[in-house]
């Protein structure tokens, strides 16, 4: 009975395209299936080694509307340039794995005199594993490497499907564009295993003279353009696949701003700095601490005269964003009188002695006006000792905070 269907699969080889239409692939998982097909799945292929040999094991199922099938048969030839037919095992209990290969046409089948499998067989489940032995630790397998394929389910002709390999998925960035200059960007390869081959290292280039040997890492890009960004996966057999994308960075916006306080009214007025080197600038967000404006130059009345954090963040017409926040004077600095205060050494290095005839509290801000160490109370013809040793050599201030009014001295620090 099976010579006789082997003779009419074979008249039926033009016919047997036809059956193959019945069953379209959806997506590399997903199959719309019409009819009985036998898949050979290569995409979930795994791949091993044992004594110097490398092995590729492939799982088959059949797919079908039939709950009743018993019965299964195939026979086709493959690429013997790539590998050797080395074993088929059963994945479910009481199946007949038996499978010959003829080496004198070349061909592998499960055929028999009987039916080589006689067995209430389940659906959509892996219910065989073939066994290749490669020629190589690196041999990749395709759908095209098997062909004259024939396939019987229940003794009836059926189609047949290889599943082929997905491909290489490439790697993922873990944030929405757009991806801006200066923003710390998050590249990312979750998997472990490329073709059915564990992953043992990652090496990124990410095409702006960074590297890395990480699965996941930051990349940041200073200046727009097209980066080329490579992924060199090497898997534990040395095999190597290479994975690479251009990523497009666009401008960030580089955010300032300065300030003048007038006195009389206890008014800021903030004059936008801020710059872009291509594209425009169309929002600004200032936040003033108890209130926000969206101007480009607001003006902004403090509850007091102090000092106050206000940050900017400026949007580009791409939608990438820079801040800054700066420490505002809205209060009265007034220079020092050497006949009411003194400071000294200076330069100094480690320590600062500060004595005054009146009582204050005093602060140590750099040149910009960013508070360095938290309020000291001075107290009248008293010597008062601050520890300056983590501060870098430079130009700072000694601020005394007197009422609403802040008298300031400088000084020099020397290491």
């Amino acid at each position: 009975m099976k010579n006789i269907l082997l003779k009419i699969a074979v008249l039926l080889l033009g016919v047997f395209a036809f059956f193959d239409a019945f069953a379209t692939q959806k997506d590399s998982n997903e199959f719309l299936i019409l009819t009985d097909t036998v898949v050979f799945d290569i995409s979930a292929a795994s791949y091993s080694n044992s004594g110097g040999m490398f092995y590729i094991d492939i799982p088959i199922s059949i797919h079908s509307t039939d709950a009743d099938i018993n019965a299964l048969d195939f026979w086709f030839q493959f690429n013997t340039n790539k590998m050797t037919y080395q074993s088929t095992t059963a994945l479910v209990p009481g199946l007949d794995p038996f499978t010959n290969f003829n080496v004198n046409n070349q061909v592998l089948s499960n055929t028999t005199s009987g039916t080589s499998i006689s067995f209430s067989t389940p659906l959509y489940t892996d219910i065989l594993m073939l066994r290749f032995v490669l020629t190589s630790a690196c041999t990749e397998i395709y759908p095209s490497d098997f062909f004259s394929i024939f396939a019987l389910v229940n003794g009836n002709l059926s189609s047949h499907l290889f599943v082929g390999p997905s491909g290489i998925p490439n790697f993922e960035i873990q944030q929405p564009q757009p991806y801006c200059s200066e923003d710390e960007i998050v590249f990312n390869y979750p998997y472990t295993s490329v073709n059915g081959r564990t992953i043992q290292s990652y090496s990124w280039d990410f095409g702006n003279g960074q590297v890395s040997s990480l699965q996941s890492d930051v990349a940041i890009y200073a200046a727009e353009g097209d980066y080329s960004v490579t992924l060199t996966l090497t898997t534990t057999d040395g095999c190597i696949y290479s994975v690479q994308n251009i990523i497009p960075i666009y401008p960030s916006p580089v955010a300032a701003f300065s300030s003048s306080w007038d006195e009389p009214t206890n008014v800021v007025s903030f004059t936008n700095e801020s710059t872009i080197s291509s594209g425009s600038i169309n929002f600004y967000n200032w936040d003033f601490g108890t209130s926000t404006s969206n101007l480009q130059n607001p003006d902004y009345t403090f509850p007091i005269p102090d000092y106050y954090n206000v940050t900017l963040t400026a949007t580009s017409d791409l939608g990438c964003t820079n801040s800054i926040t700066q420490l505002v004077t809205a209060i009265d600095i007034v220079e020092l009188d050497y006949r009411n205060f003194s400071l000294f050494p200076n330069p100094a290095s480690t320590i600062l002695q500060v004595e005054s005839n009146f009582q204050a509290h005093v602060r140590v801000v750099d040149a910009s006006g960013r508070l360095l160490t938290q309020n000291v109370e001075l107290l009248p013809n008293r010597m008062t000792t601050l520890n300056i040793s983590m501060l870098s050599d430079g130009l700072y201030f000694l601020e005394c905070v007197e009422n609403q009014s802040v008298y300031r001295e400088r000084f020099m620090v020397q290491h």
